[in-house]
């Protein structure tokens, strides 16, 4: 048994059944598409070994008791959620203290839709995406636990220093300071588990 499309694909491996959520669309884009497939199919469930594994996109703990809600209402099987690697607690601080001063943060529960912008005299962490059209100003650090496909603004009173970080970042525009990052860029490897923009000799690098 395999069904697949654009926002989650389902998987049989040796009658264990594997849902993988599409890392790089959003919370709400999969929530939709397998509310559909649930209701289109009696049979996804039939002849499958426990545990069914949910794996892929990185799901805030909300969202995660809501998509094994829905699993549930067709299943009586075990659901294992798995969580990929993420930045937790010890990575933000890691980040905050690696180059720079901490500052004072503001934290967002949840995703960041597009029309919505967050300014702050500090720094912000999103917990969650950010989609494309929504913006982020920062006078601090700009901290993304998800991906960024919006504007952020790091160091907008004029702090050099400051840094974008995000598990992933992809986004419309991206500032530090008075510096824009150019339309496209090479991202530079590294094995900290995210991406991290800041200026260096001039212009906006990412690691990866």
């Amino acid at each position: 048994m395999k069904k697949m499309n654009t926002e989650v694909l389902f998987e049989n491996k040796d009658s264990k059944l594997v849902i993988t959520l599409n890392k790089d669309v959003s919370y709400e884009e999969i929530k939709e598409k397998l509310k559909k497939i649930l209701a289109a199919s009696e049979t996804l469930f039939d002849n499958v070994k426990p545990p069914i594994v949910v794996t892929g996109k990185r799901l805030l703990d909300g969202e995660e008791t809501e998509i094994e809600n829905m699993i549930k209402e067709k299943t009586q099987l075990e659901i294992k959620i798995e969580r990929p690697k993420q930045m937790g607690l010890a990575t933000i601080n890691n980040i905050f203290t690696k180059d720079t001063t901490v500052t004072e943060t503001k934290v967002i529960k949840g995703m960041l839709r597009s029309g919505r912008r967050v300014d702050f005299e500090g720094s912000i962490i999103i917990l969650g995406d950010v989609n494309s059209g929504a913006e982020i100003v920062a006078e601090g650090n700009v901290i993304v636990l998800g991906e960024l496909r919006g504007f952020a603004h790091a160091g907008a009173k004029g702090n050099r220093s400051a840094f974008i970080a995000a598990t992933k970042i992809n986004p419309t525009q991206l500032r530090i300071a008075d510096i824009i990052m150019k339309a496209t860029i090479e991202k530079i490897d590294n094995e900290d588990g995210y991406e991290c923009a800041k200026i260096d000799m001039g212009e906006i690098k990412i690691t990866k």
